[in-house]
Protein backbone atom coordinates (compact mmCIF):
# COMPACT_ATOMS: atom_id res chain seq x y z
CA UNK A 1 0.00 0.00 0.00
CA UNK A 2 0.98 3.23 -0.46
CA UNK A 3 0.94 4.65 2.63
CA UNK A 4 2.17 2.92 6.24
CA UNK A 5 2.32 6.05 8.68
CA UNK A 6 0.48 4.55 11.65
CA UNK A 7 1.36 4.30 14.87
CA UNK A 8 2.96 1.82 17.09
CA UNK A 9 1.04 -1.30 18.11
CA UNK A 10 -0.24 -1.36 21.90
CA UNK A 11 -1.32 -3.97 23.47
CA UNK A 12 -3.39 -3.78 26.42
CA UNK A 13 -5.66 -6.67 28.04
CA UNK A 14 -7.94 -6.75 31.32
CA UNK A 15 -9.79 -9.41 33.18
CA UNK A 16 -13.15 -9.98 34.52
CA UNK A 17 -14.81 -13.04 35.87
CA UNK A 18 -17.43 -15.42 34.88
CA UNK A 19 -18.48 -18.76 34.06
CA UNK A 20 -21.58 -20.35 32.12
CA UNK A 21 -22.76 -24.01 32.75
CA UNK A 22 -23.24 -24.62 28.50
CA UNK A 23 -20.03 -22.52 27.55
CA UNK A 24 -16.75 -23.76 27.44
CA UNK A 25 -15.85 -20.91 29.49
CA UNK A 26 -13.31 -18.41 30.15
CA UNK A 27 -12.49 -16.99 33.48
CA UNK A 28 -11.12 -13.26 31.85
CA UNK A 29 -12.61 -11.01 29.33
CA UNK A 30 -9.88 -8.57 27.47
CA UNK A 31 -10.62 -5.04 27.31
CA UNK A 32 -11.42 -3.58 23.87
CA UNK A 33 -11.80 -0.03 21.97
CA UNK A 34 -14.92 0.42 20.66
CA UNK A 35 -15.99 2.21 17.02
CA UNK A 36 -12.95 1.00 14.81
CA UNK A 37 -13.52 2.87 11.59
CA UNK A 38 -13.78 0.84 8.45
CA UNK A 39 -13.36 2.71 5.52
CA UNK A 40 -11.98 2.64 1.85
CA UNK A 41 -8.44 2.87 1.76
CA UNK A 42 -7.35 6.49 0.63
CA UNK A 43 -3.16 6.81 0.54
CA UNK A 44 -3.80 9.36 3.26
CA UNK A 45 -6.00 7.48 5.60
CA UNK A 46 -6.53 9.02 9.18
CA UNK A 47 -4.66 7.17 11.28
CA UNK A 48 -6.79 6.33 14.66
CA UNK A 49 -5.65 6.32 18.27
CA UNK A 50 -5.54 2.59 18.31
CA UNK A 51 -2.38 1.98 17.04
CA UNK A 52 -3.75 0.79 13.39
CA UNK A 53 -5.59 1.49 10.97
CA UNK A 54 -7.96 -0.82 8.76
CA UNK A 55 -9.01 -0.58 5.32
CA UNK A 56 -11.95 -2.25 3.34
CA UNK A 57 -12.10 -3.68 -0.01
CA UNK A 58 -15.31 -4.68 -1.37
CA UNK A 59 -16.58 -7.80 -2.60
CA UNK A 60 -13.13 -9.59 -2.90
CA UNK A 61 -11.69 -12.02 -1.03
CA UNK A 62 -8.22 -12.04 -0.64
CA UNK A 63 -6.12 -15.48 0.22
CA UNK A 64 -2.36 -14.18 -0.21
CA UNK A 65 -0.35 -11.15 -0.37
CA UNK A 66 1.96 -10.99 -3.38
CA UNK A 67 3.61 -7.94 -2.57
CA UNK A 68 2.54 -4.80 -0.50
CA UNK A 69 0.23 -3.24 -3.06
CA UNK A 70 -0.90 -6.84 -4.45
CA UNK A 71 -2.75 -9.87 -3.15
CA UNK A 72 -4.20 -12.74 -4.26
CA UNK A 73 -7.84 -13.42 -4.65
CA UNK A 74 -10.67 -15.53 -5.37
CA UNK A 75 -13.97 -15.33 -7.13
CA UNK A 76 -16.41 -18.06 -7.14
CA UNK A 77 -16.83 -19.35 -10.55
CA UNK A 78 -19.63 -21.94 -10.53
CA UNK A 79 -20.36 -24.97 -7.94
CA UNK A 80 -21.36 -28.77 -8.08
CA UNK A 81 -23.45 -30.75 -5.04
CA UNK A 82 -21.53 -34.43 -4.07
CA UNK A 83 -23.89 -36.28 -2.17
CA UNK A 84 -22.63 -34.65 1.38
CA UNK A 85 -21.31 -31.57 0.44
CA UNK A 86 -21.62 -28.48 -2.25
CA UNK A 87 -18.36 -27.76 -3.53
CA UNK A 88 -17.58 -24.36 -5.09
CA UNK A 89 -15.14 -23.87 -8.04
CA UNK A 90 -13.27 -20.58 -8.21
CA UNK A 91 -10.93 -18.76 -9.84
CA UNK A 92 -7.99 -16.90 -8.98
CA UNK A 93 -6.85 -13.10 -9.48
CA UNK A 94 -3.85 -10.56 -8.78
CA UNK A 95 -5.96 -7.79 -7.32
CA UNK A 96 -4.34 -3.94 -6.68
CA UNK A 97 -4.93 -2.69 -3.83
CA UNK A 98 -4.27 0.90 -5.03
CA UNK A 99 -6.06 1.18 -8.59
CA UNK A 100 -8.75 -1.70 -7.70
CA UNK A 101 -8.04 -3.55 -10.78
CA UNK A 102 -7.20 -7.25 -11.27
CA UNK A 103 -5.67 -9.98 -13.86
CA UNK A 104 -7.97 -12.96 -13.72
CA UNK A 105 -6.87 -16.53 -14.43
CA UNK A 106 -10.58 -17.84 -15.24
CA UNK A 107 -8.83 -20.87 -16.44
CA UNK A 108 -8.25 -22.02 -12.84
CA UNK A 109 -10.71 -24.77 -11.34
CA UNK A 110 -9.77 -23.97 -7.90
CA UNK A 111 -10.99 -26.33 -5.14
CA UNK A 112 -8.18 -25.44 -2.84
CA UNK A 113 -5.67 -22.92 -2.55
CA UNK A 114 -2.72 -24.53 -1.32
CA UNK A 115 -0.29 -21.52 -1.50
CA UNK A 116 1.88 -19.22 -3.36
CA UNK A 117 5.08 -19.77 -4.23
CA UNK A 118 8.13 -17.63 -2.32
CA UNK A 119 8.65 -15.55 -5.42
CA UNK A 120 5.17 -15.30 -5.45
CA UNK A 121 5.29 -16.22 -9.30
CA UNK A 122 3.31 -19.73 -8.81
CA UNK A 123 0.18 -20.63 -6.97
CA UNK A 124 0.03 -24.39 -6.24
CA UNK A 125 -4.20 -25.30 -6.09
CA UNK A 126 -6.33 -28.83 -5.67
CA UNK A 127 -8.46 -28.78 -9.09
CA UNK A 128 -12.36 -29.23 -8.07
CA UNK A 129 -13.31 -32.49 -9.37
CA UNK A 130 -17.02 -33.82 -9.57
CA UNK A 131 -17.73 -37.06 -10.22
CA UNK A 132 -21.27 -38.42 -9.61
CA UNK A 133 -22.08 -40.97 -6.91
CA UNK A 134 -22.59 -44.35 -7.70
CA UNK A 135 -21.83 -43.89 -11.21
CA UNK A 136 -19.57 -46.23 -13.19
CA UNK A 137 -17.17 -43.57 -13.45
CA UNK A 138 -16.97 -43.14 -9.54
CA UNK A 139 -16.69 -47.36 -8.73
CA UNK A 140 -13.82 -47.13 -11.47
CA UNK A 141 -12.52 -44.04 -9.32
CA UNK A 142 -12.79 -45.83 -6.13
CA UNK A 143 -10.79 -48.73 -7.31
CA UNK A 144 -8.10 -47.16 -9.11
CA UNK A 145 -7.75 -44.83 -6.05
CA UNK A 146 -8.52 -41.83 -7.84
CA UNK A 147 -11.49 -40.68 -5.91
CA UNK A 148 -9.39 -40.22 -3.01
CA UNK A 149 -7.13 -38.24 -5.22
CA UNK A 150 -6.11 -34.21 -5.09
CA UNK A 151 -5.33 -33.42 -8.30
CA UNK A 152 -2.24 -30.84 -7.48
CA UNK A 153 -2.09 -28.09 -10.00
CA UNK A 154 0.52 -25.60 -11.22
CA UNK A 155 -0.82 -21.61 -12.15
CA UNK A 156 2.08 -19.68 -13.78
CA UNK A 157 1.17 -16.50 -12.74
CA UNK A 158 2.96 -14.47 -15.39
CA UNK A 159 1.97 -16.93 -18.15
CA UNK A 160 -1.34 -18.32 -17.37
CA UNK A 161 -0.15 -21.70 -17.49
CA UNK A 162 -1.56 -24.71 -16.03
CA UNK A 163 0.76 -27.37 -15.32
CA UNK A 164 0.34 -30.72 -13.12
CA UNK A 165 2.15 -31.53 -9.96
CA UNK A 166 2.67 -35.61 -9.75
CA UNK A 167 1.60 -36.47 -6.14
CA UNK A 168 1.16 -39.66 -4.52
CA UNK A 169 -2.11 -41.55 -4.51
CA UNK A 170 -4.54 -41.58 -1.99
CA UNK A 171 -3.60 -38.30 -0.98
CA UNK A 172 -7.28 -36.52 -0.42
CA UNK A 173 -5.78 -35.04 3.03
CA UNK A 174 -2.53 -34.22 2.14
CA UNK A 175 -0.93 -30.80 2.92
CA UNK A 176 1.57 -29.19 0.24
CA UNK A 177 3.70 -26.27 1.36
CA UNK A 178 6.30 -24.26 -0.73
CA UNK A 179 9.31 -24.29 1.06
CA UNK A 180 11.28 -22.53 -1.92
CA UNK A 181 10.95 -21.16 -5.31
CA UNK A 182 10.41 -24.51 -6.77
CA UNK A 183 10.45 -27.11 -3.74
CA UNK A 184 7.04 -28.48 -1.84
CA UNK A 185 7.33 -30.39 1.30
CA UNK A 186 4.82 -32.98 0.81
CA UNK A 187 3.12 -34.25 4.34
CA UNK A 188 1.15 -37.58 3.74
CA UNK A 189 0.61 -37.75 7.71
CA UNK A 190 2.57 -40.83 8.33
CA UNK A 191 5.48 -40.25 5.91
CA UNK A 192 6.46 -37.24 3.83
CA UNK A 193 8.39 -36.19 0.71
CA UNK A 194 10.51 -32.67 -0.41
CA UNK A 195 9.51 -32.32 -4.12
CA UNK A 196 9.62 -30.10 -7.18
CA UNK A 197 6.86 -28.68 -9.26
CA UNK A 198 7.00 -31.55 -11.76
CA UNK A 199 7.11 -34.16 -8.70
CA UNK A 200 10.24 -35.33 -8.58
CA UNK A 201 11.87 -36.20 -4.80
CA UNK A 202 14.73 -34.75 -3.37
CA UNK A 203 14.30 -36.13 0.12
CA UNK A 204 11.77 -38.07 1.72
CA UNK A 205 10.87 -39.67 5.21
CA UNK A 206 8.95 -41.57 7.70
CA UNK A 207 7.22 -40.18 10.80
CA UNK A 208 7.78 -42.08 14.38
CA UNK A 209 4.38 -43.34 15.15
CA UNK A 210 1.36 -45.39 15.13
CA UNK A 211 -0.78 -46.27 12.55
CA UNK A 212 -3.34 -43.38 13.39
CA UNK A 213 -0.62 -40.72 15.03
CA UNK A 214 -1.31 -38.23 11.95
CA UNK A 215 1.64 -35.66 11.75
CA UNK A 216 0.96 -31.99 10.97
CA UNK A 217 3.26 -29.44 9.60
CA UNK A 218 3.79 -26.73 11.88
CA UNK A 219 7.21 -24.88 10.00
CA UNK A 220 9.18 -24.98 6.77
CA UNK A 221 11.26 -22.03 6.92
CA UNK A 222 14.22 -23.58 8.27
CA UNK A 223 14.79 -26.08 5.39
CA UNK A 224 17.39 -24.91 2.56
CA UNK A 225 16.95 -25.47 -1.30
CA UNK A 226 20.56 -26.36 -2.48
CA UNK A 227 19.14 -26.65 -5.82
CA UNK A 228 20.26 -30.36 -6.69
CA UNK A 229 19.51 -31.60 -2.50
CA UNK A 230 17.73 -30.01 0.45
CA UNK A 231 19.13 -29.71 4.00
CA UNK A 232 18.02 -28.15 7.28
CA UNK A 233 14.66 -29.15 9.17
CA UNK A 234 11.15 -28.74 9.56
CA UNK A 235 8.46 -28.71 12.24
CA UNK A 236 5.35 -30.76 13.08
CA UNK A 237 2.96 -31.69 15.58
CA UNK A 238 2.22 -35.21 15.84
CA UNK A 239 -0.86 -37.58 17.63
CA UNK A 240 0.03 -39.74 20.20
CA UNK A 241 -2.40 -42.09 20.64
CA UNK A 242 0.04 -45.18 20.42
CA UNK A 243 2.88 -42.75 22.13
CA UNK A 244 5.58 -43.81 24.55
CA UNK A 245 3.69 -42.18 27.44
CA UNK A 246 0.18 -44.15 26.47
CA UNK A 247 -1.55 -40.94 27.04
CA UNK A 248 -3.66 -39.33 24.14
CA UNK A 249 -1.84 -35.89 22.75
CA UNK A 250 0.02 -34.10 21.13
CA UNK A 251 4.09 -33.74 21.05
CA UNK A 252 5.92 -31.10 19.00
CA UNK A 253 8.89 -32.31 17.23
CA UNK A 254 12.00 -31.36 14.46
CA UNK A 255 12.56 -33.84 11.58
CA UNK A 256 16.07 -33.13 9.52
CA UNK A 257 15.25 -33.59 6.04
CA UNK A 258 18.79 -34.82 5.11
CA UNK A 259 19.73 -37.00 8.19
CA UNK A 260 16.21 -38.25 9.01
CA UNK A 261 16.87 -37.05 12.72
CA UNK A 262 13.87 -36.86 14.76
CA UNK A 263 14.19 -34.64 17.90
CA UNK A 264 10.74 -33.94 20.66
CA UNK A 265 10.41 -30.77 21.63
CA UNK A 266 7.67 -30.59 23.89
CA UNK A 267 5.24 -33.27 25.11
CA UNK A 268 1.24 -32.09 25.66
CA UNK A 269 -1.89 -33.43 26.38
CA UNK A 270 -3.59 -30.79 25.93
CA UNK A 271 -2.70 -29.39 22.55
CA UNK A 272 -3.32 -29.93 19.22
CA UNK A 273 -1.33 -27.79 16.17
CA UNK A 274 1.49 -25.22 16.20
CA UNK A 275 3.34 -22.43 14.36
CA UNK A 276 6.78 -21.51 13.72
CA UNK A 277 8.01 -18.37 12.27
CA UNK A 278 11.47 -17.93 12.57
CA UNK A 279 12.67 -18.70 16.09
CA UNK A 280 9.54 -18.17 17.47
CA UNK A 281 6.86 -21.15 18.14
CA UNK A 282 2.88 -20.66 19.29
CA UNK A 283 1.05 -23.92 20.10
CA UNK A 284 -2.64 -23.69 21.43
CA UNK A 285 -3.60 -25.03 24.67
CA UNK A 286 -6.47 -25.77 26.83
CA UNK A 287 -7.38 -26.80 30.15
CA UNK A 288 -9.95 -28.74 31.46
CA UNK A 289 -10.83 -27.42 34.76
CA UNK A 290 -11.90 -30.41 35.90
CA UNK A 291 -14.32 -33.39 35.11
CA UNK A 292 -16.46 -33.65 32.29
CA UNK A 293 -20.12 -33.36 32.69
CA UNK A 294 -22.37 -35.45 30.16
CA UNK A 295 -19.43 -36.06 28.09
CA UNK A 296 -18.36 -32.19 27.72
CA UNK A 297 -15.98 -30.09 29.69
CA UNK A 298 -18.07 -27.24 30.65
CA UNK A 299 -14.90 -25.72 32.42
CA UNK A 300 -12.29 -25.42 29.81
CA UNK A 301 -10.22 -22.37 29.20
CA UNK A 302 -8.25 -21.76 26.71
CA UNK A 303 -4.46 -20.31 26.18
CA UNK A 304 -1.42 -20.05 23.60
CA UNK A 305 2.01 -21.34 24.27
CA UNK A 306 5.01 -19.17 23.22
CA UNK A 307 8.46 -21.12 22.93
CA UNK A 308 11.77 -21.09 21.34
CA UNK A 309 13.29 -23.77 18.97
CA UNK A 310 14.54 -25.87 21.86
CA UNK A 311 10.72 -25.94 23.61
CA UNK A 312 11.00 -23.97 26.13
CA UNK A 313 8.24 -21.95 27.33
CA UNK A 314 8.86 -18.49 27.03
CA UNK A 315 5.08 -17.33 27.81
CA UNK A 316 2.00 -18.89 28.95
CA UNK A 317 -0.91 -16.79 27.86
CA UNK A 318 -4.35 -17.57 29.44
CA UNK A 319 -7.10 -16.40 26.92
CA UNK A 320 -10.05 -14.86 28.04
CA UNK A 321 -12.56 -16.71 25.44
CA UNK A 322 -12.17 -19.65 23.08
CA UNK A 323 -10.74 -19.27 19.82
CA UNK A 324 -11.53 -21.17 16.09
CA UNK A 325 -9.47 -22.17 12.72
CA UNK A 326 -8.58 -18.67 11.49
CA UNK A 327 -8.33 -19.78 8.08
CA UNK A 328 -5.36 -22.20 8.13
CA UNK A 329 -6.56 -25.73 10.10
CA UNK A 330 -3.29 -26.67 11.27
CA UNK A 331 -3.90 -23.78 13.19
CA UNK A 332 -5.30 -21.72 15.51
CA UNK A 333 -2.84 -19.08 15.92
CA UNK A 334 -1.28 -17.31 12.60
CA UNK A 335 2.73 -16.13 13.64
CA UNK A 336 3.79 -13.04 11.27
CA UNK A 337 7.05 -13.88 9.54
CA UNK A 338 9.27 -12.44 12.23
CA UNK A 339 7.20 -14.07 14.89
CA UNK A 340 6.74 -10.92 16.90
CA UNK A 341 2.76 -11.31 16.67
CA UNK A 342 0.26 -14.07 16.10
CA UNK A 343 -3.67 -13.51 14.80
CA UNK A 344 -6.50 -15.44 15.97
CA UNK A 345 -10.34 -15.67 15.67
CA UNK A 346 -11.94 -15.43 19.23
CA UNK A 347 -15.20 -17.12 19.85
CA UNK A 348 -18.29 -15.54 22.68
CA UNK A 349 -18.36 -19.14 23.65
CA UNK A 350 -18.01 -22.83 21.83
CA UNK A 351 -20.52 -25.38 23.73
CA UNK A 352 -23.45 -23.36 23.15
CA UNK A 353 -23.03 -23.42 19.31
CA UNK A 354 -22.52 -26.73 18.99
CA UNK A 355 -24.88 -28.88 21.17
CA UNK A 356 -28.05 -26.27 20.45
CA UNK A 357 -28.30 -24.03 23.42
CA UNK A 358 -29.47 -20.61 22.95
CA UNK A 359 -26.59 -18.77 21.46
CA UNK A 360 -27.86 -14.94 21.46
CA UNK A 361 -24.80 -13.58 20.73
CA UNK A 362 -22.78 -15.57 18.08
CA UNK A 363 -20.09 -12.80 17.34
CA UNK A 364 -16.23 -13.14 16.73
CA UNK A 365 -13.36 -11.13 17.13
CA UNK A 366 -9.62 -10.50 15.12
CA UNK A 367 -7.16 -10.63 18.27
CA UNK A 368 -3.15 -9.93 17.94
CA UNK A 369 -1.07 -11.74 20.35
CA UNK A 370 2.03 -9.28 20.93
CA UNK A 371 4.41 -12.76 21.42
CA UNK A 372 7.16 -11.00 23.33
CA UNK A 373 5.00 -9.74 26.59
CA UNK A 374 1.92 -12.29 25.74
CA UNK A 375 -0.76 -9.02 25.31
CA UNK A 376 -3.60 -8.91 23.79
CA UNK A 377 -5.46 -7.01 21.46
CA UNK A 378 -9.06 -6.74 19.96
CA UNK A 379 -8.69 -5.38 16.61
CA UNK A 380 -12.45 -5.98 14.99
CA UNK A 381 -15.54 -7.56 15.92
CA UNK A 382 -17.21 -9.37 13.12
CA UNK A 383 -20.31 -7.52 13.64
CA UNK A 384 -18.85 -3.82 13.29
CA UNK A 385 -17.84 -5.36 9.54
CA UNK A 386 -21.45 -6.69 8.62
CA UNK A 387 -23.09 -4.82 5.53
CA UNK A 388 -26.37 -3.04 6.02
CA UNK A 389 -27.99 -5.22 3.33
CA UNK A 390 -26.68 -8.20 4.56
CA UNK A 391 -29.29 -11.15 6.52
CA UNK A 392 -29.67 -12.77 9.77
CA UNK A 393 -28.22 -15.88 8.50
CA UNK A 394 -29.89 -19.28 10.30
CA UNK A 395 -28.85 -22.68 10.69
CA UNK A 396 -31.00 -25.66 11.23
CA UNK A 397 -29.80 -28.23 14.02
CA UNK A 398 -31.40 -31.32 15.53
CA UNK A 399 -30.82 -31.84 19.16
CA UNK A 400 -32.18 -33.88 21.76
CA UNK A 401 -34.34 -32.60 24.66
CA UNK A 402 -33.92 -33.78 28.59
CA UNK A 403 -36.71 -36.59 27.58
CA UNK A 404 -34.84 -37.90 24.21
CA UNK A 405 -37.15 -36.76 22.11
CA UNK A 406 -35.16 -35.06 18.84
CA UNK A 407 -36.23 -31.49 17.73
CA UNK A 408 -35.22 -29.24 15.22
CA UNK A 409 -33.56 -25.88 16.46
CA UNK A 410 -32.72 -22.56 14.41
CA UNK A 411 -29.49 -21.06 15.20
CA UNK A 412 -27.80 -17.96 14.58
CA UNK A 413 -24.89 -19.17 11.94
CA UNK A 414 -21.57 -17.72 13.00
CA UNK A 415 -20.01 -15.01 10.94
CA UNK A 416 -17.35 -15.87 8.81
CA UNK A 417 -13.72 -14.93 8.97
CA UNK A 418 -10.96 -16.70 6.93
CA UNK A 419 -7.64 -16.03 5.08
CA UNK A 420 -5.81 -14.41 7.55
CA UNK A 421 -2.85 -13.52 5.99
CA UNK A 422 0.18 -11.81 7.24
CA UNK A 423 2.49 -9.14 4.45
CA UNK A 424 6.00 -10.56 4.38
CA UNK A 425 7.15 -7.47 6.16
CA UNK A 426 4.87 -8.27 9.19
CA UNK A 427 3.61 -5.09 9.35
CA UNK A 428 0.03 -5.56 7.81
CA UNK A 429 -2.33 -8.47 7.63
CA UNK A 430 -5.44 -9.69 5.37
CA UNK A 431 -8.57 -10.93 6.25
CA UNK A 432 -11.93 -12.41 4.39
CA UNK A 433 -15.13 -11.47 6.25
CA UNK A 434 -17.24 -14.07 4.63
CA UNK A 435 -15.76 -16.98 1.83
CA UNK A 436 -16.52 -18.04 -1.32
CA UNK A 437 -16.28 -22.15 -0.29
CA UNK A 438 -19.30 -20.78 1.84
CA UNK A 439 -22.83 -22.02 0.01
CA UNK A 440 -25.06 -19.53 2.20
CA UNK A 441 -22.97 -16.65 2.09
CA UNK A 442 -22.44 -15.51 -1.40
CA UNK A 443 -22.82 -12.11 -2.21
CA UNK A 444 -21.43 -11.21 0.85
CA UNK A 445 -17.53 -11.33 0.76
CA UNK A 446 -15.33 -8.37 1.52
CA UNK A 447 -12.17 -7.78 2.14
CA UNK A 448 -10.01 -5.98 5.19
CA UNK A 449 -6.47 -4.83 5.96
CA UNK A 450 -5.20 -4.08 8.82
CA UNK A 451 -2.24 -2.13 9.04
CA UNK A 452 0.40 -1.89 12.05
CA UNK A 453 3.68 0.45 12.46
CA UNK A 454 7.07 -1.20 11.66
Amino acid sequence: MLSKKVLSLILAVGVIGGVSAFQLTHHAIAKSTQGIKVTAYKPSAKVNENGYQIDKYENIESTAWINENEVLTLTRKSEFKNADSTRMIRYCSIYNLNTKSSKDFKNANIDEFLGISPDNKFVLYAEARNIPVETQEWKNALASGDLLHKNVKLLNLSTGQITDVNTEKLNSDAQFIWVSKDKILANYFNHWAVIDTTGKVYADGNYNGGEHDDAWISGVDDIKDLGSSVEGKFYYTQYEENGKKGLEGIKLCSMDVKTKEIKDIYDTKYSLHADKKGKTIIMDNYNNNGDAVDGVYVNRTFGALVMNESGKVLQDIKLPKGRISSGVPTSEYILSPDGSKAAYVERNNEISHQVGSDNKDPDIAIKVIDTKTGDTKEIVKASSLKDKNEGNNYTTIKIKDKDGNVKEKKIKREPGISNISWDSTSTALSFTYGSSSDPFNKDNINTYIVTFDK
